[in-house]
């Protein structure tokens, strides 16, 4: 394994990229608050704004044309601010519950962190999760030995993603920079964005992730031809939001840290 000389800090999302392979958990519990209310959500549409903050998500949810119009004839008006409150208070302890269903490290990701803190490079993380959500995942994960040295949720931030501050808390409390000698990884066009927007190389993944949207027991009974299109389709959709690079999952991300541990030696020496 080639030593990184000029990488100082890789931050991680955490569902679909590290933990919870197809990012199921969030999926399911949107679907399932707004069900309540008689308002059905498609897998597809409940994907959508995946890598927001999960409050952000349902305000994206509501601008769907398939919600407001159900919405409207539900209750005889669009939603309001006060409706994204009293479905958020559903979510949160909802998702809070299941999250702890959904917690096993990716193939690779206990490896890739513990591979990065042995050459000395500092480890953060950023979630779409709020507070109490990461609570309740932080032990589980710790007992498979997926430590990062930070982890910095979206409550913790005036904004979640794609705005760049969980990213600037993450290096402030690790004490790194420049961030051009910074990388993130994640599985959605809200952690691109997030990277990009803070100055950091991007990576997203596309098999592990919400992009693809399928577990590891869906993936494995997948048409190859078919998955292998979802996949290219994936990348193209990361790749258009900023990603330096794409690739199937944290497993297959040492290489890409050694190109991109390259070519930041390049732009050194210009």
């Amino acid at each position: 394994m080639k030593k990184l000389k000029n990488i100082k800090a890789v931050i991680f999302d955490w569902a679909g990229t590290i933990i919870d392979y197809g990012c199921i958990a969030p999926t399911q519990v949107f679907i399932e608050v707004f069900s309540k209310r008689d308002i059905y959500i498609s897998m597809e549409e409940a994907r959508g704004p995946m890598g927001l903050a999960k409050k952000d998500h349902v305000r994206e949810l509501f601008k769907l044309d398939t919600v407001q119009k159900q919405w409207m004839s539900e209750f005889g008006r669009i939603p309001s601010e006060n409706d994204v409150d009293v479905i958020y208070e559903d979510l949160e302890p909802a998702l809070s519950k299941l999250v702890a269903n959904y917690c096993e490290p990716i193939m690779g990701a206990v490896e890739l962190i513990n591979s990065l803190k042995d050459q000395g490079i500092k480890v953060g993380s950023t979630t779409g999760y709020v507070a109490g959500m990461m609570n309740t995942i932080l032990p589980i994960v710790t007992s498979y030995g997926l430590i990062p040295d930070v982890v910095v949720n979206s409550s913790e931030v005036p904004a979640g993603r794609p705005s760049p501050w969980m990213i600037f808390r993450n290096c402030e409390k690790m004490n790194v920079f420049p961030l051009y000698q910074t990388v993130k990884i994640g599985d959605t066009v809200a952690d691109i964005q997030e990277g990009i927007n803070a100055g950091m190389w991007a990576i997203g993944l596309t098999k592990s992730g919400n992009e693809l949207g399928l577990s590891e027991a869906e993936v494995e009974k997948a048409d190859p031809i078919w998955l292998a299109e979802k996949i290219a389709f994936a990348g193209r959709k990361l790749l258009n939001a900023g990603a330096d690079y794409v690739t199937e999952g944290v497993w297959d991300c040492w290489h890409i840290l050694e190109e991109i541990d390259s070519r930041i030696d390049d732009l050194h020496s210009k």
